[in-house]
């Protein structure tokens, strides 16, 4: 468990049969720990009982491997688990910031949800850092790294970044502020950062969003 939480691996395989703690009970510590609960554990046993496998999947295992078996079925095994991972991955990162109006609550959605909560709480703040979030999400820095980039492949900075560009977009829709006010509500220490950020996120000046959200116009991409 020790290891698991400083190293955070992409899976975990464990023989059921161990002489201090069997891999039934740390499966069931690993999943009940939500700084690596979302880690996938692959069983590996002797036992091929029926009983023994639904256990295994009751307390969370993500895959169940009786002995003996060939080391291909358990490569393939361990490379379908990781292949998933990414996939779920590559998913929620496409849709973070609809993450609070997702249906299906997936450890990571949910994962996801606190920590953008967390900022959000946090968002006018300007000196809110990665070390404040990783803080107040009972974690270390290294954790909140790891698990945000298994999650959804992004750091803790880019999401800081991205939930107050959203913020600061829907503020501008609905004409809450000039841009300067804004800026400084979203948490930017500076306008001129701001604008640079909207820019490159939007593909469009604060400006040019707000004046064409609140006259009907069109965007203009190449104004300041």
């Amino acid at each position: 468990l020790r290891v698991a939480r400083s190293s955070i691996p992409d899976l975990i395989v464990s023989d059921v049969m161990m002489p201090e703690m069997d891999g039934m009970e740390l499966c069931r510590k690993l999943k009940a720990d939500a700084e690596v609960g979302f880690i996938p554990v692959l069983l590996l046993t002797a036992r091929a009982d029926v009983t023994d496998r639904i256990d295994a999947y009751a307390l969370g295992a993500d895959a169940y491997l009786s002995k003996p078996f060939d080391s291909r079925e358990l490569v393939a095994r361990v490379d379908g688990l990781i292949r998933e991972r990414r996939r779920l991955r590559g998913h929620y990162a496409s849709r973070l910031p609809q993450v609070d109006n997702e249906r299906l609550r997936s450890a990571d959605e949910v994962y996801l949800d606190s920590i953008t909560r967390i900022i959000h709480e946090r968002l006018s703040d300007e000196e809110f850092s990665v070390e404040r979030l990783a803080h107040e999400a009972g974690q270390t820095r290294a954790t909140l790294f790891r698990r945000l980039k298994d999650a959804a492949g992004t750091t803790p900075s880019a999401l800081i970044r991205q939930v107050r560009l959203e913020r600061a977009r829907t503020m501008l829709e609905r004409g809450a502020g000039t841009v300067n006010e804004v800026a400084y509500g979203v948490g930017f220490k500076s306008v001129s950062h701001f604008c640079t950020a909207f820019r490159e996120t939007y593909g469009t000046s604060p400006g040019s969003w707000k004046a064409s959200r609140e006259g009907g116009q069109s965007v203009d991409r190449t104004s300041p």
